[in-house]
């Protein structure tokens, strides 16, 4: 007797999507954190550093630190930026160009094929999505070493 395995594989291929939604869902929450993490230094560096007489080593790493926690919050920036390209069938991009009807007819023809697709998909997106958080920290990283020292040189 031979058992079929569809449902299951359906059933553990929506739980992996479920999970790697969840995995951009938290990248995305990181990266609110980052976002607002960022405009604490880049303020106290914009309101006290200008005009400020500085020697010269203190203000070349000033400014490498500050020009790296701008391109780390740029990069930030673009792992929340919204990829819309693409209205791929059984996506909301797809459906929001149809009719209700077209919509409804869409989502009862996709049915379970296009799980493993998805899964790819999604998977590359939260891959993304996580190195360019992981790019930024690292260039954050930096960014404080230059500050701290420049900070220490113009003491």
């Amino acid at each position: 007797m031979e058992t079929d395995t569809k449902p299951d594989t359906d059933i553990r291929l929506r739980t992996a999507i479920s999970t790697v939604l969840a995995e951009v869902a938290r990248a995305d929450a990181k990266a609110g954190i980052l976002l607002a993490a960022y405009t604490l230094p880049l303020t106290v560096i914009l309101a006290t550093v200008p005009g400020r007489s500085l020697p010269h080593l203190a203000g070349v790493l000033i400014a490498l630190g500050t020009g790296g926690l701008v391109a780390a919050m740029l990069l930030v920036l673009l792992v929340v930026r919204p990829s819309i390209t693409g209205a791929r069938r059984g996506t909301f991009l797809y459906w929001a160009r149809c009719t209700p009807q077209e919509a409804a007819a869409d989502v009862a023809a996709t049915g379970t094929a296009n799980l493993g697709e998805d899964l790819v998909r999604l998977s590359k997106l939260a891959r993304r999505k996580f190195l360019g958080l992981r790019w930024a920290v690292d260039i954050t990283a930096v960014a404080f070493i230059a500050l701290t020292a420049g900070l220490l040189i113009s003491l």
